[in-house]
């Protein structure tokens, strides 16, 4: 791995970061995510979803695999929610299960040459190759005095994980979409031959069956970013939901789960002027 980049840099502040600790730390996840943690290395980035026992996704994860525990990355807004929610489950299992706080802040480390959901640490920074074009580093490292908080490069940031498809859920959305309608099937962040966690019969039904009527989809509209969970319709009827929205110098960008019966059709944000949707890739 080529060496950390220098700090301060600029942190992604919208990201929050969870640390999960104790021997019982993969058995644990293992019946709470969709992740099969027998897969976990330190050399690579996981995807995950943590859902409710109807199937509902309520968080997803990304999760590395550092010399002293977890670290799992997701929304800022997300972060005491899923916190708690996870430790609802332990019961008597040997895991903590803690906001990383400043002991592990998210920081955007530039493009590099670093493959595509790689993940490798020295001294206690973890670089990771984050999904997308062009080839981002995202690097988790203690707070440091004097990073800065930059909004158009965290924007820029949430531009490009739109158009790489990698969806979120935020408050708006906690528990509105299968993982499967956010694509996570498709993204390796399901594993159908894990056996049972939360929300795992919903989840396998919807695979066997082929029961996915909706999916996530990259749009294009001449509006601002519209809020998660913002009402796609067509023709007046309600075919689906905003899931994540960036700004573009003419508009924005969004994805957005609708049925795939019309994923071409005349898509339009409910309640916003200069609404039509446009499907990209």
């Amino acid at each position: 791995m080529n060496n950390a980049p220098d700090l301060p840099a600029v942190c992604l502040d919208q990201f929050g970061v969870i640390y999960v600790t104790g021997a019982d730390t993969r058995t644990f996840l293992q019946g709470q995510l969709s992740l099969d943690t027998g897969r976990l290395t330190p050399q690579r980035l996981e995807l995950a979803s943590c859902n409710s026992p109807q199937g509902r996704v309520q968080a997803v994860l990304w999760i590395v695999e550092r010399s002293d525990g977890l670290a799992m990355l997701l929304p800022a807004s997300m972060l005491d929610a899923t916190v708690a929610r996870l430790r609802k489950y332990i019961l008597r299992a040997k895991v903590k299960i803690d906001p990383a706080g400043e002991r592990l802040v998210a920081y955007d480390a530039g493009v590099g040459d670093l493959l595509a959901r790689t993940h490798a640490e020295v001294d206690g920074v973890s670089l990771i190759g984050w999904p997308g074009a062009p080839q981002r580093r995202l690097m988790l490292a203690p707070l440091v005095p004097g990073a800065t908080h930059d909004p158009a490069q965290r924007e820029a940031w949430h531009l490009a994980d739109i158009r790489a498809g990698l969806p979120q859920v935020y408050p708006q959305t906690h528990e509105a979409f299968v993982a499967q309608m956010l694509n996570l099937d498709q993204l390796d962040g399901i594993h159908f031959d894990k056996g049972c966690y939360t929300g795992q019969e919903i989840i396998a039904r919807t695979h066997y069956r082929g029961a996915i009527k909706r999916r996530m989809f990259r749009f294009a509209a001449a509006c601002p970013p519209p809020e998660p969970a913002t009402r796609v319709s067509v023709a007046g009827t309600h075919a689906g939901d905003v899931v994540d929205a960036a700004a573009t110098t003419d508009g924005c960008e969004l994805l957005a789960v609708v049925n795939i019966a019309q994923a071409d059709a005349a898509l339009e944000l409910e309640g916003i002027a200069d609404n039509g949707l446009r499907r990209l890739g």
